[in-house]
């Protein structure tokens, strides 16, 4: 058969403007014809304008549907996306040797090979040092005997710091430990905000200032009302600052942003943990639950009750917008001269008069706990209930809570201070460490 009698048969099929033609394989049995003759009269058709050949697609009769075309992620931007997200989880450690190529290859679903042509690519960027077949982040700075790191947390006007909540206690032992590990002196220092100014432990005052010696700062913005106040005393300082931020990202004071040498960590734990715990649920099949929040005059009450949506959980909110945080509950209690519990029992009380359901999502553990309480004091049967913090108070009272990533943070922290330059290449300037639901039975 003739090429043109070929194409005939093919013009003569009765395909359709836009409909998608069969492959040169099957129109080749259809026609009894050989697949190379078929492929020929496809791409003569295609030159007159006939078909349209569309790469990935197949080939269609007229004029071809439009196509949304989507990049394909490389399989190199699949092992560095993973990788950073081991990190900022805490499953890879900054001051730890990387698992081997083959635990990645296992981990990643990518080839050994692709695995070490990673990691030598981040070594020859000098992010990473490679020994034999280990590999370590690198180290710009060595750590001597002389050197130290800043802790600067808020304290009263005699100096003494004010550590008033378990995910305070947590960062002090666990900054104070990682630093004992790397061989690093911690000097503690006071931030009085009234005052605006700066103590140390004997309630002398102390003044910013470079020193050769201090590595950098460990900066802690936790309760503090004005932070570009605090960030002013060390617009001069010129070694690394990792900031402790409790505030929603874009509140970063301009003064603050992008500054090369900055790196903050959101410990506000808003959306990013609302968006854990909603898929938690989703994976339980927990149906509609309520979001229980007293706090929501906060960013992060109602950035966790938008990542619980966002995560897919149908979500009932019963929300109070008078105060911003548990201190701020606990102020106006003490001001109105009544016990700080009594006065959440009570804002808890009115917001549980429109409950429906019998799951809750609590925005702390205190209002876990309290929530607990109060269907016993009614003689109720349990409610099912998950917090944030994972406290002592949810191993008390045997409740999930979401347990956030300290550990995590204050590793990369202190990294961020041995290797500032390493870690801005790879770094975003806002880091938000990831943390977990803790279940208990």
């Amino acid at each position: 058969m003739l090429i043109e009698d070929v194409k005939k048969s093919i013009v003569n099929a009765g395909f359709q403007d836009g409909e998608k033609m069969p492959s040169v394989r099957k129109m080749a049995e259809r026609l009894g014809l050989s697949v190379n003759t078929v492929h020929r009269a496809y791409k003569l058709l295609s030159a007159d304008g006939r078909i349209q050949l569309v790469h990935g697609k197949g080939c269609f009769w007229g004029s071809a549907p439009s196509f949304e075309v989507k990049p394909e992620e490389s399989v190199y931007s699949v092992v560095e996306r993973l990788f950073q997200n081991d990190l900022d989880s805490g499953v890879l450690n900054a001051f730890d040797e990387l698992p081997s190529c083959k635990e990645l290859s296992n981990r990643y679903g990518v080839s050994p090979y692709i695995v070490k042509k990673f990691l030598m690519q981040k070594s020859s960027q000098g992010i990473l040092r490679h020994v034999g077949h280990r590999f370590f982040f690198s180290e710009e700075r060595t750590v001597g005997k002389s050197n130290y790191v800043l802790f600067v947390h808020r304290s009263d006007e005699f100096g003494r710091l004010k550590i008033e909540s378990e995910r305070e206690s947590d960062v002090f032992r666990t900054f104070a430990q990682i630093a004992a590990e790397q061989k690093i002196a911690v000097k503690f220092i006071g931030y009085h905000e009234a005052s605006n100014q700066f103590f140390v432990s004997d309630g002398s005052t102390f003044s910013i200032k470079n020193d050769t010696h201090c590595l950098g700062v460990f900066l802690s913005t936790w309760l503090v009302n004005d932070a570009s106040k605090l960030f002013a005393h060390f617009a001069m300082f010129k070694n690394p600052i990792s900031v402790w931020w409790e505030y929603a990202p874009d509140m970063v004071p301009v003064s603050a942003r992008n500054r090369k040498k900055w790196a903050f960590y959101n410990v506000a734990f808003g959306k990013e943990a609302g968006v854990i715990v909603g898929r938690y649920l989703k994976n339980k099949n927990m149906g509609p639950v309520h979001y229980l929040s007293p706090y929501h005059a906060s960013f992060w009450s109602k950035a966790r009750l938008q990542g619980l949506i966002e995560a897919g959980a149908e979500v009932v909110p019963l929300v109070d917008e008078r105060f911003a945080s548990p201190f701020d509950l606990m102020d106006v209690a003490k001001n109105s001269g009544i016990d700080s519990q009594k006065f959440l029992d009570n804002v808890l009380g009115e917001l549980l008069k429109s409950a429906t359901l019998d799951k809750f999502v609590c925005s702390n553990d205190w209002v876990a706990a309290s929530l607990i309480d109060y269907f016993k004091a009614k003689k109720l049967p349990a409610p099912y209930v998950v917090g944030f913090d994972d406290t002592i108070e949810s191993y008390r009272y045997v409740f999930d809570s979401f347990a956030f990533n300290v550990g995590t943070m204050v590793k990369e922290a202190i990294y961020h201070i041995v290797a500032p330059t390493i870690y801005a290449e790879q770094r975003r300037q806002m880091q938000t460490p990831l943390g977990r639901v803790v279940e208990k039975h």
